[in-house]
């Protein structure tokens, strides 16, 4: 019984590992990974890309305001508000994807901006949308400049 219950695992075994590689695009798949608990894109935020600008205990910068609004001609403008939290000038950079109701991209995502940030002061990031009614979502996205 033993020798028959083997006999069908190692069967099981060498099927799976014949099993030919798939070419073209596959099934997504689930980040279950505790250190990444947000990996999906969270629409109408605003995310730090550099662990630098996390890595002390407080972090070098905050994002202490974010949100749109419709412009006079139907465009979304962005605005987010950052922190710096050093003794020190900062000079970031920060871009924005724009997205529909349905969370389809409406237009290629803007070019990186500079924000100059004094010590221990504030500045706004804003960028407004080419495209007017449709725009229903952004994702702005900030990193340190190289």
């Amino acid at each position: 019984m033993k020798s028959k219950i083997a006999g069908v695992l190692l069967l099981s075994l060498l099927a799976a590992c014949q099993t030919p590689y798939q070419e073209g695009a596959q099934m997504g798949v689930r980040v279950n990974d505790a250190q990444a608990p947000n990996a999906r894109i969270q629409f109408d935020q605003v995310v730090i890309l550099d662990k630098a600008l996390q890595n002390s205990k407080k972090g070098k910068i905050a994002v202490e305001q974010q949100g749109a609004r419709r412009t006079e001609t139907g465009t979304l403008k962005v605005i987010a508000t950052i922190r710096n939290r050093t003794d020190f000038p900062q000079v970031l950079e920060a871009r924005v994807s724009f997205f529909d109701s349905g969370f389809a991209p409406t237009e290629k995502t803007s070019a990186w901006s500079r924000v100059f940030l004094d010590p221990n002061g504030i500045a706004t990031y804003e960028e407004s949308s080419m495209a007017a009614q449709s725009v229903a979502h952004y994702y702005i996205e900030i990193k340190e400049t190289n």
